[in-house]
């Protein structure tokens, strides 16, 4: 592994939180194959425009490069060309940003050539700034001026400037006839009539993990896994897979790319088309590490990539994967499950099946005048009709989960107590 640098500027976030996502930073890092044996941290009001850190900061990094004979250099923050140009310069080193990590790791890791494709397009977008700057930079380090200099100068950058962009519109025309392929799988997805579930949460919660537990319970054959490994971003590609229920009922179940804080807007661009599997499920399973310190924090980055893709308003149910690493279970919004012991795969199923093939009961019901407040609960879950009142109580009718045509059996018209 190559060794790096890693290097932080905080102007308004929590220690807390600053700390998670450079945490986060340096697990990018060993994804992209590097071993950070430094992390140095600064704290300023506004982030410094010609080198994001402050001027004795950069010295200091500098002396470090020069002593731990480090090549590389990896900035929590992102930087613009100016920023990179200047920190290389100084302490002649290559320099990264975060982006600039993460389009590196989803470029190893891009398995299918859809990923591939929109995983060029991303890095070229990022990518064609950087080189203009670098051009122009370059012609002032080199002395350039004047008319005839500036003209060699100009027609460089516009080739360089046209063949990034021919190389955007071919990936275009090429991502485009795969997704007429989509398009079809899709039609036939909708045409089968099977409810859709998407797998999605933070980038190694567990979903692949929890998709081939899922698939074990319905005695998939092994082929049909999807692929699994502990390290970020391991799924960029949408798998999809027909799951079975104890009933004999089906759903496809949507294995998709994980998120982070702050996704890269070129990348949720670019993944549209793998992301739009979110946006036409009928709920989703959002799955989270729950030994993980930082779970609130990881939900606000899932909601915040549902809101740009606009699907935030589809049914959620929450699920705590990796259970059996915790003592105490404080959530109780969801579900908690271990795929390492199976514990919860069953109760995760039934779940399931409840939000995707809800299953309803009509029934008259009174209810005393001592318990009207029972009728306030219900409008909450069911649809309740006011029949009439009577001296034993309100009658209504209700149309209700089973689950709650339970609760309220003895008020039912036709029972004893009536």
């Amino acid at each position: 592994m190559e060794k790096v640098i890693l290097v932080g500027v905080n102007t308004s976030k929590s220690t807390a939180i600053f700390a998670e996502e450079i945490e986060e930073c340096k697990r990018l890092c060993e994804a992209c194959n590097y071993e950070v044996i430094e992390v140095i941290l600064q704290n300023l009001d506004m982030i410094d425009r010609q080198t994001c850190v402050g001027s004795g900061k950069l010295i200091e990094i500098n002396e470090l490069c020069e002593n731990l004979e480090i090549e590389n250099i990896v900035f929590y923050n992102n930087l613009s060309p100016l920023q990179i140009s200047n920190i290389a310069a100084i302490c002649n080193c290559d320099v990264f940003d975060r982006t600039g990590l993460i389009l590196t790791i989803f470029s190893i890791r891009a398995r299918t050539r859809e990923a591939q494709i929109q995983t060029e397009m991303a890095r070229l977008r990022y990518e064609l700034p950087r080189l203009i700057y670098s051009d122009n930079h370059g012609d002032q380090q080199r002395g350039g001026s004047g008319v005839k200099n500036r003209g060699k100068g100009e027609t460089s950058l516009e080739l360089k400037r046209r063949e990034v962009e021919r190389r955007i519109s071919n990936l275009k025309k090429e991502l485009k006839a795969l997704q007429t392929q989509t398009n079809i799988q899709k039609a036939q997805r909708i045409k089968s009539n099977l409810p859709m579930v998407a797998l999605i949460g933070y980038t190694n919660a567990g979903k692949s993990s929890l998709m081939n537990a899922l698939l074990k319970i319905n005695h998939s054959q092994e082929d049909k896994q999807v692929f699994e490994k502990d390290m970020l971003f391991a799924t960029l590609d949408t798998s999809v897979r027909r799951v079975q229920f104890a009933s004999g009922k089906e759903f496809l179940l949507f294995d998709t790319v994980g998120f982070v804080s702050n996704l890269p807007l070129d990348l949720i661009e670019a993944f549209k088309s793998t992301l739009s599997a979110i946006k036409e499920a009928d709920c989703l399973v959002q799955v989270f590490d729950s030994s993980s310190t930082q779970i609130e924090y990881h939900e606000i980055a899932t909601m915040d990539v549902l809101k740009k893709i606009e699907a935030n308003q589809l049914p959620i149910l929450n699920v705590y994967n990796k259970c059996d690493l915790i003592d105490e279970r404080t959530k109780n919004d969801g579900i908690y499950v271990s795929t390492k012991t199976n514990e919860g795969i069953e109760e995760l199923l039934k779940r399931i099946e409840e939000m995707v093939y809800p299953t309803t009961e009509e029934m008259e019901c009174i209810i005393p005048y001592s318990d009207l407040s029972i009728i306030q609960m219900l409008k909450q879950t069911s649809t309740v009709e006011f029949l009439k009142d009577e001296d034993k109580g309100r009658r209504i009718r209700v149309v209700c989960s089973k689950d709650v045509a339970e609760k309220i059996i003895k008020y039912s018209v036709g029972e004893e107590n009536e």
